[in-house]
């Protein structure tokens, strides 16, 4: 496959902005081989994770670029919300950024901002692999291309941020609502008990604000028996992991013994 060039390859944000299924996961033990196989197997996405994670900028650029030739979009999630971390993030080579944590509609316009050049937004212009380091196209040809293309995905994860969720949604440049139902459950006092009905009227709360708003809203699975509740429920953008992928593949190897 050759490097998809960013004027052109629409095919995930179109999906996304349309509320079509999308799969994907997140990366937190693996490389740039693990990406590639992802992208083999024609996943739609990956989140390369520096929030729980020591990776560094150099495997993240490696792993940028194995997705974008094997055919996966490339998303960071940065530990914060700093214009700094976006801005590398996207010049190794993400195509979208994923914000934790965030709690107000302020957080968010500054979260979509910072993953766009001016007029929309405060990211620093310079060449970038996503242009060709300048040399495929120009920075004028660019900036409003990427300002079309970028994705920016904001994470619901406290009862603050729920409680905030239809203004977060109504923010321009925000495409995606990712429910982080771990870090929910715990500060509902609920953990991990997905089922719970706190957690799931939370979840609906977010999911009526995706509505309104035309935001698409993800969230991550562990038993995938109830995919099929939360796609009739409006979920479209769903993730799992890398680490949970392999250690469930290994066991299952064992137990087949």
């Amino acid at each position: 496959m050759t490097f998809p060039d960013i004027r052109n390859d629409r095919r995930f944000k179109d999906k996304l902005t349309t509320n079509q299924l999308t799969r994907g996961t997140f990366i937190q033990v693996g490389g740039p081989e693990m990406v590639e196989i992802c992208g083999a197997v024609e996943l739609d996405f990956v989140i390369l994770d520096t929030e729980h994670t020591p990776v560094g900028w150099e495997r993240l650029s490696a792993m940028c670029l194995a997705a974008l030739y094997s055919g996966t979009f490339p998303l960071i999630r940065v530990g914060t919300i700093q214009q700094a971390l976006v801005t590398r993030a996207l010049d190794a080579g993400a195509r979208g950024v994923v914000f934790p944590q965030v709690q107000s509609a302020g957080e968010a316009t500054v979260a979509a901002r910072a993953c766009r050049y001016p007029p929309d937004g405060t990211r620093g212009a310079a060449g970038s692999r996503n242009m060709g380091w300048g040399i495929t196209m120009t920075l004028a040809d660019y900036i409003p291309e990427a300002n079309r293309g970028v994705v920016c995905v904001i994470q619901i994860e406290s009862q603050e941020g729920v409680d905030a969720v239809d203004s977060i949604a109504s923010v321009p440049g925000v495409d995606c609502l990712f429910v982080g139902l771990s870090d929910l459950s715990v500060d509902l006092g609920c953990p991990a008990e997905y089922a719970h009905p706190e957690l799931e009227a939370a979840l609906d709360r977010v999911l009526a604000a995706g509505r309104t708003h035309g935001v698409s809203v993800g969230i991550p699975i562990a038993d995938l028996r109830r995919a099929p509740d939360y796609r009739r429920r409006g979920v479209s953008f769903f993730t799992t992991s890398d680490r949970m992928m392999v250690a469930n593949a290994m066991a299952s190897f064992r137990a087949s013994f």
